[in-house]
């Protein structure tokens, strides 16, 4: 028989302190695994909520493209496909509230706009002291984050007056809450609102409208002579029309303001003559299809005379902010 030991005796256990030191290392292990959960199931959330906004924003373009309009704060959850952020909270939506309307008479509110009454300013510290602005925004889609805190501190449709509301939103981390109207109330604590906005540009390119804004046709006008009458139509297209009483309205602006110093000899209709056509009260200008320069046979100087036409339309039916369209144009008058 052999002298040498059998494998089966070779075998050795754990002792008890290597059991315990195999032990520890799994339970730091798993602690390191726990604490791990936690963060990595928020990136995903975060994850998973901006892919969420993202699709919501394709879902209103789609929505544009097709309605000629924007979706009201109430037809929201019905026109994107997900309104829920992956904490389960309801999507909010800020919208212009002339860009979900389409004005009587008219077929379309976002082709003919060169501008809203919506600006978000990209805030980079807490007091927004320091600040990037992005005008002319169609809408804004933001979630509350995890806290459920709406930190952008605005909420709903943005119309007129005032003409321009600022929706501030700051960068993640900051400690901030402008807005009481949500869960809780005021409550200062890290931003973690997620939020995507479309210009009023970019919604115009993605619909597919660009170039509809309003403009003015006419590239000059015909020259004229002493011993002739003249008359000469200044026609707008585009925007948004008025439904009554004329497609828009008209201003001539020239050098003095006064017709018969600046275009000796010819009247203007709608008669509204400036230095300043800008500056000048919706309601003073006048309203009509189209702008007329005329006069009789025998009267004026000869001359080349710079006037300026402008046209604005009814793009916000309830303020000010329309659009506005402008052209130079040299009238010649020879003997």
């Amino acid at each position: 028989m052999s002298d040498k030991p059998s494998i089966m005796n070779s075998k050795k256990g754990f002792t008890i302190v290597e059991l315990a030191v195999v032990l520890v290392l799994v339970g730091i292990l798993i602690a390191l695994g726990v604490r791990m959960i936690g963060p990595l199931t928020q990136r995903a959330k975060i994850s998973e909520t901006k892919g969420t906004i993202d699709a919501a924003i394709e879902s209103l373009v789609g929505y544009a493209a097709t309605n000629h309009r924007l979706p009201t704060v109430a037809e929201f959850t019905g026109a994107v496909k997900k309104p829920n952020d992956a904490w389960g909270n309801v999507l909010l939506y800020v919208v212009d509230a002339n860009l979900t309307t389409i004005p009587a008479g008219s077929t379309d509110t976002i082709c003919g706009r060169k501008a809203t009454n919506l600006t978000v300013r990209s805030c980079v510290n807490a007091g927004c002291t320091t600040f990037t602005d992005t005008p002319n925004v169609a809408y804004i889609i933001f979630s509350g984050g995890a806290n459920v805190n709406n930190q952008v501190a605005a909420t709903g449709a943005v119309s007129s007056p005032p003409p321009v509301t600022t929706v501030n939103i700051y960068d993640t981390g900051l400690n901030v809450d402008n807005y009481a109207g949500d869960l809780g109330g005021a409550r200062v604590e890290p931003v973690d609102d997620i939020a995507r906005w479309v210009t009023l540009n970019e919604l115009r390119t993605k619909a597919g409208c660009a170039g509809q804004q309003l403009k003015i046709l006419n590239n000059e006008l015909p020259s004229g002579s002493v011993t002739a009458s003249y008359g000469s139509n200044v026609y707008g297209d585009g925007g948004i029309p008025f439904t009554a009483g004329g497609n828009y309205r008209w201003c001539l602006q020239t050098a003095t303001g006064v017709l018969a110093a600046d275009l000796p000899g010819f009247t203007v209709t709608p008669n509204i003559v400036n230095v300043n056509c800008q500056a000048l009260a919706e309601g003073t200008w006048g309203q009509a299809n189209n702008l007329q320069l005329s006069k009789p046979a025998g009267s004026g100087t000869a001359g080349s005379y710079s006037v300026t036409v402008f046209v604005r339309d009814n793009a916000d039916t309830a303020g000010t902010n329309d659009n506005i369209a402008s052209r130079a144009f040299v009238v010649t008058v020879s003997p």
